[in-house]
């Protein structure tokens, strides 16, 4: 059920239909009904351009809550771009007795929580913020932010791919290849941030059509050991044949194909792939994982995690996917920090899940990684 901002003020209690009264024996005398701990979810509206990501998001969240058993009810509050209804949500939830809000999904509205002080109670932000030091105390911030993968994809390579050379190197032994869009850029200048701190100096090359030309002669006469993509699985595939096959290829879940099985289209994406390194979530590359085992897929969720009668169900993409999984996350990293706990770990569905406030707000996530490997992909 979601909740109007307008409505807001007149609201003492809104809860979905999860929600029951847990009955706590007292001693002496009866026993006295106490309303079990609400916890507020805010999302963007059903009528936005984020309904289709506000929706998976949700989908995920209440299937954690289906699982974890909890009687916790479940307050879904609608958020517009409004700073001020923002702020006014986290209010009247917190006037209410919400222990823990999660959210705001966008980071333009988590900054705004940030540079306004507006987390007045436990939150969970569904994004990070630009300026993490500015972030309260009573604020974590849990996202899938690309440049996290990026850094991930570095450690991964370096630590066993890459061997590390004698002596001072004559050349750039590093290559990043990105595509012009912004998602691209930022994925880029995640691998170089990660490859500088560990003291590489990367080439960076744009893959445009004449740059793309020259690779086969910057190899030949290069010292390159590796690659990174900052590239969109289709783009990567007409790259890859001009990289000589010694050379290791990493890159992040923008390189996920999805199941190869499929679709031909998919299928001949991996072969094309071949030799590949990605990292991705647990859900989606490793289904027997016990943490993912747990959790109903979107196809085959309870029909209280679906969504309600006359509303179209929601096809699940790749991207839609994980952000079910993040929902499915956030919910549990949530039951944690409305107990008050500050430093504890996760084995999540979107990647080993680490927190400890006091280092910082964000909630530090390990995924895993998986290579293409004769048209199929393999968990590593």
């Amino acid at each position: 059920m979601y909740l109007r901002l307008a409505s807001l003020a007149a609201l003492t209690s809104v809860a979905c239909s999860v929600a029951a009264q847990v009955v706590v024996p007292a001693a002496p005398g009866p026993a006295i009904a106490v309303a079990p701990p609400a916890i507020a979810l805010l999302l963007p509206s059903q009528q936005g351009i984020f309904a289709t990501a506000a929706e998976a998001v949700r989908q995920g969240f209440f299937a954690a809550h289906k699982v974890s058993g909890s009687q916790a009810a479940i307050q879904v509050i609608e958020v517009d771009d409004d700073v001020e209804q923002l702020a006014s949500a986290l209010n009247a939830a917190r006037d209410r007795g919400v222990r823990v809000a999660v959210g705001p999904l966008r980071r333009d509205a988590v900054n705004a929580i940030v540079e306004g002080g507006r987390a007045v109670l436990p939150l969970v932000t569904l994004n990070t913020p630009d300026r993490d030091a500015a972030a309260p105390g009573t604020m974590i911030a849990f996202g899938l932010p690309a440049e996290a993968e990026a850094e991930r994809a570095v450690q991964i390579a370096l630590a066993g791919f890459i061997n590390m050379r004698p002596g001072i190197s004559t050349g750039a032994r590093i290559m990043v290849l990105t595509g012009t869009g912004a998602l691209e850029r930022r994925v880029a200048q995640g691998f170089v941030n990660a490859l500088r701190a560990a003291g590489e100096v990367p080439l960076m090359v744009e893959s445009t059509p004449a740059a793309l030309n020259r690779l086969g002669r910057q190899f030949e006469t290069g010292t390159f050991d590796a690659v990174f993509f900052a590239l969109g699985a289709r783009e990567a595939s007409l790259v890859r044949p001009r990289i000589p096959r010694g050379i290791a290829i990493f890159g992040t879940s923008m390189l996920n194909v999805g199941d190869p099985a499929g679709s031909p289209g998919a299928s001949a994406l991996a072969f094309d792939l071949e030799g590949v390194r990605f990292i991705d979530m647990p859900w989606l590359l490793q289904p027997d994982h016990p943490a993912v085992m747990v959790y109903p897929t979107p196809a085959n969720a309870p029909s209280s995690t679906r969504a309600p009668a006359g509303e179209r169900a929601l096809p699940m993409t790749l991207e839609t996917a994980r952000l079910y999984a993040l929902g499915i996350d956030a919910y549990r990293v949530a039951q944690e920090w409305m107990k008050g706990e500050t430093r504890f770990e996760i084995d999540g569905v979107t990647g080993r899940l680490r927190i400890d406030r006091g280092q910082g707000v964000r909630v530090e996530r390990t995924p895993i990684s998986a290579i293409y490997r004769n048209g199929t992909i393999e968990r590593e």
